[in-house]
């Protein structure tokens, strides 16, 4: 496998630190596929299932940290070590950043689809849960308190008197 994406690196006309450039991108590939997956369990595992916003997900912040480094490893290469760039390595470079978010999301979807009957479940149970609190709310609400009863009664008890 590791020789398959040397080859890789290769073709598109990487000649130094290929090594460097496979085990970067690996780990980079492997850590948003895992910040995606994280995401999503703690998505399934939590109590009301609300959805975060985007820059509160794990996946995202995996995801902007991976580009950083992905970032300051070419500007590093390119500037530094080849002194060069070729059309080939910014196809490469822009690819790499392209697949980092989709391995996020296909490992957070692959997730929600594994646990969807989990999350179906509770979307039942809370809707359950909300439909009983209106229900309490209502009958509250029409309920007949305590006060305006005994006021009518005295009223119409001091009126019969005289």
């Amino acid at each position: 496998m590791a020789e398959m994406y040397i080859s890789l690196l290769d073709w598109f006309g990487f000649n130094e630190m290929q090594v460097w450039i496979a085990a970067i991108s690996a780990l980079l590939f492997s850590a948003n596929f895992l910040g995606g997956i994280i995401s999503s369990l703690m998505f399934v595992s939590s109590r009301d299932l609300k959805k975060r916003p985007l820059k509160e997900r794990i996946s995202f912040r995996m995801f902007c940290f991976s580009e950083l480094i992905l970032l300051v490893f070419m500007f590093f290469y390119h500037v530094f070590m080849i002194e060069m760039i070729l059309v080939e390595h910014v196809v490469y470079w822009l690819s790499a950043m392209i697949m980092m978010p989709l391995l996020a999301v296909i490992a957070s979807q692959t997730i929600l689809v594994s646990f969807s009957a989990k999350i179906n479940e509770k979307n039942m149970k809370l809707e359950r849960q909300l439909v009983q609190r209106r229900k309490e709310l209502r009958e509250k609400r029409h309920a007949p308190t305590g006060d305006t009863a005994p006021a009518a009664n005295t009223a119409a008890s001091s009126l019969k008197r005289p």
